[in-house]
């Protein structure tokens, strides 16, 4: 079982990783990954008002992809990211779930990113994740991470992170 510290613990990290994402501190946020993470965004189904996962993922990644990820848009030659896209993301509606902390705690998360970019476009993305947190030490860590976007069709590609 949860305890309440623990719940605030990871409320916390997640409202930090927002900052980090936003502040383009790419190397830090896979830092709060585990070596083994698991980045997933299926490709969403909209079935009954539920939001389920249909077909390919439109991203399935592991850290040495997400770190590949990082270090392209590093270099400044990623052309969807030039300029570099300004975000902010509002993180709410945590639920820990009840379980074992020592297998992993299952985390929900609801989102609301903006992304602009300066002269191009804007996009609101929605959505909801799922999150297995690990303890390493005295730290929570992001084990697997399933990122449901809440839209029907896709504007455009992806290239921020979630």
């Amino acid at each position: 079982m949860v305890t309440w510290e623990q719940k605030r613990e990871i409320e916390e990290f997640l409202s930090r990783e927002a900052h980090l994402l936003d502040e383009h501190r790419y190397q830090e946020w896979l830092d709060l990954f585990t070596d083994d993470v698991q980045y997933v965004m299926p490709l969403p189904e909209h079935t009954q008002g539920e939001v389920e996962p249909a077909g390919f993922p439109i991203i399935d990644d592991d850290k040495q992809m997400l770190l590949l990820r990082v270090k392209k848009d590093e270099t400044g030659l990623s052309h969807v990211e030039i300029p570099r896209s300004m975000t902010c993301h509002m993180i709410s509606n945590v639920v820990v779930e009840e379980g074992e902390p020592t297998e992993g705690v299952t985390v929900l998360s609801s989102f609301l990113v903006r992304q602009a970019r300066k002269l191009r476009d804007e996009a609101w993305w929605a959505g909801t994740r799922r999150d297995l947190f690990r303890q390493e030490g005295n730290t929570w860590r992001i084990a697997r991470r399933e990122v449901f976007l809440h839209v029907t069709v896709l504007p455009r590609a992806i290239s921020i992170f979630f």
